[in-house]
Parts: C-alpha cells; sequence; structure tokens
C-alpha cells in the first residue's frame, strides 16, 4: 500500500518538508514561505548548550501545532516509542499507523530526522528520503517488529496530519505573535539545556568560545535556521508586493522592512555554516545574526503593542 502523490520536499528543516508534503497531498494551496511563517517555524531558534545537532528537532511544539490550523493542517502526535520497546507495544503503534494510512491520513516518523510515511507492505513502513539514500538519518524503511533501522539514537515519535477547517482570524498576527513568544518567553518552548530565542544566541556564541564552533552541530543548526530566516523573509517580501495583502497585521512598507531584515538575518547565519570560515569568522556572523533579529522583535513588539 501506498498513498498516492505524497512527497517530501528537500527542505533542510526536515519538520516543514513534511508539513508542506501533507499540504501538497491533501490540495491545501500554500506556498513554501507560508508553509514556514504561518505555522510560526520560520521564527523558531533552538540551541543545546553544545550546538549538539538536535536542536532543530528538541523543543515544545504546542504553539507551532496550534499554526498549523490556521494553514487548514492538524498535527497530533501518535505514539512516542524507544528503539527497543517490546514486539508488543510496536505492534500496537504499527496497527494504528496502518490503519491511519488505509484511510489517506497522513503520518510522519521523527527519529533523527523528520520522515514522511509514504506506505507499507508485508514486512514494513516505507519512509520518505527528502535528501536521497546516501543519509544515515533518513533510512528507507521501518521493519515491523524490530525497527532495526532506527536501533541508534532518540525515540521514534509518529505523528498524524489531517486537513482542518482552518478557524476564524488573522493568520499572520498569530504567527507574528509566536515570533514574540519565542524571543520574549522562551521558557514556553524549551527543553532543559536548550535555549530559544535569545537564550539560543546565547547558548550558541558560549558554545562556539566552548570550542564547539567546528563541530557537525555548528554546521547543521546553522543551515537549519538560516532557512527559516530566509523563508520568513520571502514571506514578507510576499507580503509586500501583494496587491491587496490578505492581513491587517502589516502594511507593505513594514512587510518590505522585515523581508529584509530577515534576509540579512539568513545570509549571516548561512556564512556561519561555511566549514571552511574562521571560527572567529563564524561567532562574528552569529553575533551580527542576533543583534538584526533583536531588532526585527523590537520592531515587531511596537507594532503587536506587546
Amino acid at each position: 500500500m501506498r498513498i498516492p502523490d505524497l512527497q517530501q520536499p528537500p527542505f533542510d528543516t526536515s519538520m516543514l518538508g513534511v508539513v508542506k508534503g501533507a499540504l501538497d497531498h491533501y490540495g491545501q494551496q500554500q506556498t513554501t514561505p507560508a508553509a514556514f511563517a504561518l505555522s510560526g517555524h520560520a521564527f523558531v531558534i533552538n540551541i543545546h548548550e553544545e550546538l549538539c545537532p538536535s536542536s532543530p528537532y528538541c523543543w515544545r511544539y504546542d504553539g507551532f501545532f496550534k499554526l498549523l490550523r490556521n494553514l487548514g493542517l492538524d498535527m497530533k502526535p501518535l505514539a512516542t516509542l524507544p528503539p527497543d520497546a517490546d514486539v508488543g507495544a510496536k505492534a500496537r503503534v504499527e496497527a494504528m499507523l496502518r490503519e491511519a494510512l488505509d484511510a489517506g491520513t497522513v503520518c510522519s516518523l521523527l527519529h533523527l530526522d523528520n520522515q514522511l510515511l509514504l506506505g507499507y507492505d508485508a514486512a514494513g513502513f516505507t519512509l520518505a528520503q527528502p535528501w536521497g539514500g546516501a543519509v544515515d538519518s533518513t533510512p528507507a524503511r521501518l521493519a515491523f517488529g524490530s525497527w532495526q533501522e532506527c536501533q541508534a539514537g532518540p525515540p521514534l515519535t509518529f505523528f498524524r496530519l489531517s486537513p482542518c477547517e482552518p478557524p476564524v482570524g488573522d493568520p499572520v498576527g498569530a504567527a507574528l505573535d509566536l515570533a514574540l513568544d519565542v524571543w520574549r518567553a522562551p521558557e514556553r518552548l524549551a527543553e532543559p539545556r536548550y535555549g530559544v530565542g535569545s537564550a539560543a544566541y546565547e547558548n550558541w556564541l558560549a558554545a562556539i568560545d566552548a570550542g564547539h564552533g567546528g563541530d557537525h552541530g555548528a554546521w547543521w543548526n546553522a543551515v537549519v535556521w538560516a532557512e527559516c530566516r530566509e523563508r520568513a523573509g520571502d514571506y514578507f517580501q510576499d507580503l509586500a508586493a501583494a496587491e491587496f495583502p490578505a492581513t491587517g497585521a502589516l502594511d507593505q512598507e513594514q512587510a518590505r522592512w522585515f523581508a529584509r531584515q530577515y534576509r540579512a538575518i539568513a545570509k549571516l547565519l548561512y556564512r556561519a555554516s561555511d566549514k571552511t570560515a574562521a571560527i572567529a569568522d563564524k561567532r562574528r556572523f552569529v553575533a551580527e545574526a542576533r543583534d538584526h533579529e533583536a531588532a526585527g522583535i523590537e520592531r515587531l513588539a511596537e507594532l503587536r503593542g506587546a
């Protein structure tokens, strides 16, 4: 069994690859910048104390799930199990997933990365590989019973993604309010040993100073969070270019300002992702990105009356 026309685009932000794949499958007409921005993910930044590459995955998704409904998508966790869970527990989860897939409902897996479940056969689930088969974090299969492809690493979490009727309201304003929360109330999203928003930048700079500037996590965090800021800039530019923007949250001049701001942050973080850059330069790029983001949040707070 395979869900037809279900594909995961190759975003570095794999959670948004899952979301965009589900939106496209359900025929929800949302651009990539809109998916990033209106879900609020474009404004999230989360960094572990030691720049662990797990940082893009280990934060509290409640606000993100709530905003996804504005895109017409209801995303809920189905189950979380460790790779070495007993066979009976795995069988119950597998049965739930097969039932959902048989009903045409999109499901996903978060282990080392986020992957769509494309279908299943007699032996296991078929998983999306957004970056191809050479990436260890996105296996092509999940074998029933053993889960042998995901034995190394954290617990496996499965999600169900269903279409829904968007609530009445201003989705742009709601996303901007989450951006403020990320910066002003990071404890709402942060897990222990991770920092969100302004605390993320503090962790990032401290981790570079502690010798982690050349680690794999330094590169991976930079490319993921740069992609998020780049898509935020694209979305604000789309708002500025629209003849009749469908929001009261920003006028066109304000949207152009935020487009420039978030694109500047993205450029700096992409420069920080350069594995050949000097550590001192990486630190400077991250510090400049932090300052740009702080200025954007200050202006956003003024606009939102926060």
